[in-house]
């Protein structure tokens, strides 16, 4: 049983322009969120009432999930090398689209 579909999308102009300012939002906000962990404000119990974005709830909650996995990554990596870690920031845009979002 197939629980998944792939579907591709022929988005016009509009459309076009309207994702990639939703992925740059995106983009900007786990970036920001990222910067605001690293300089000592915590995330942990951060909620999407708490980010001021114009995004979707699903995303911005997304965005949330995605700084705290980054921000696990870094301090892993911290704690477990010698040498200088540089803070992740993300440059590329990916677009995933399913029903909620």
């Amino acid at each position: 049983m197939q629980l998944t579909e792939t579907v591709k999308l022929y988005p016009n102009k509009y459309q076009t322009e309207l994702i990639k300012a939703t992925m740059s939002e995106y983009i900007s906000t786990v970036n920001k969120l990222v910067f605001d962990a690293v300089n000592g404000r915590s995330i942990t119990k951060m909620t999407t009432a708490d980010v001021k974005v114009n995004l979707p709830s699903a995303l911005c909650n997304q965005c949330i999930r995605d700084s705290k996995s980054i921000i696990r990554k870094y301090n892993k990596a911290l704690r477990n090398s010698d040498t200088q870690v540089k803070l992740p920031v993300l440059k590329k845009m990916c677009c995933y689209i399913n029903n909620q979002n």
